[in-house]
């Protein structure tokens, strides 16, 4: 993150509950730097687990996440149970969904389905509203590569973007993306500012296509 005086601020490392694996050998490790502005980051432990927190995150529905989030239960023995949940989503109606982020290899193994069902019953409304479980299978590829180019491309540039929400108030219906480009006279800068508005969802694509030159967008209404 660029400070005022022109030097640069490292972005803040978030303490989760559970460390990830950095270096570990048997699967990918990762971060993701946040915030238009690179103020945190977070790790993660596999390619997945990366996919589906860009994915999360860019989901309109979604409020805020969580990641490796700590459950605790009391056991018949005593003794005291943990599972560290990936990602708690916070929806925007108040709703938290506490999610598991497995290979669908592991998944469809026996022995894990009912390590993971004994978790999901234990969780309490005041944890979680629900618990869900997701692979590589459940990703959506148009959505998984939507949400990396709004990732790729949140870092602000005040005139695109300035120029780009005032043409907001001018459209009609639906809209080809590069007449917005052409509008806000910006070449690039002019595409990356209408990817912004559409990670803000004050625009939204008309179908469930990749973010290109000629895919439509409108004005979103719906919160």
């Amino acid at each position: 993150m660029r400070t005022t005086d022109g030097g640069v601020t490292m972005p803040e490392r978030v303490e989760a509950a559970r460390k990830t694996a950095v270096g570990a050998r048997e699967h990918a490790t990762g971060q993701v730097t946040m915030d238009p502005d690179e103020g945190y980051t977070v790790g993660l432990d596999s390619n997945t687990e990366m996919k589906w927190m860009l994915v999360l995150l860019a989901r309109p529905n979604v409020a805020g996440l969580e990641s490796q989030v700590l459950f605790e239960w009391l056991q018949p023995d005593g003794k005291v149970g943990k599972h560290f949940f990936d990602f708690r989503v916070v929806m925007n109606d108040g709703m938290r969904v506490a999610i598991m982020v497995k290979s669908e290899d592991r998944r469809n193994q026996p022995k894990v389905q009912n390590e993971l069902a004994d978790v999901a019953t234990r969780v309490p409304r005041g944890f979680a509203d629900r618990v869900l479980v997701v692979t590589e299978r459940d990703l959506d590829p148009v959505e998984y590569f939507n949400a990396e180019m709004m990732h790729e491309m949140r870092r602000p540039d005040l005139d695109a973007d300035a120029a780009a929400r005032r043409l907001l108030f001018e459209i009609v219906g639906a809209v080809r993306v590069q007449d917005l480009v052409d509008a806000i006279g910006l070449g690039a800068r002019g595409f990356r500012a209408v990817v912004r508005l559409l990670r803000s969802h004050e625009l939204e694509l008309t179908l469930n296509v990749r973010i290109t030159h000629e895919a439509y967008v409108r004005r979103r209404t719906s919160k």
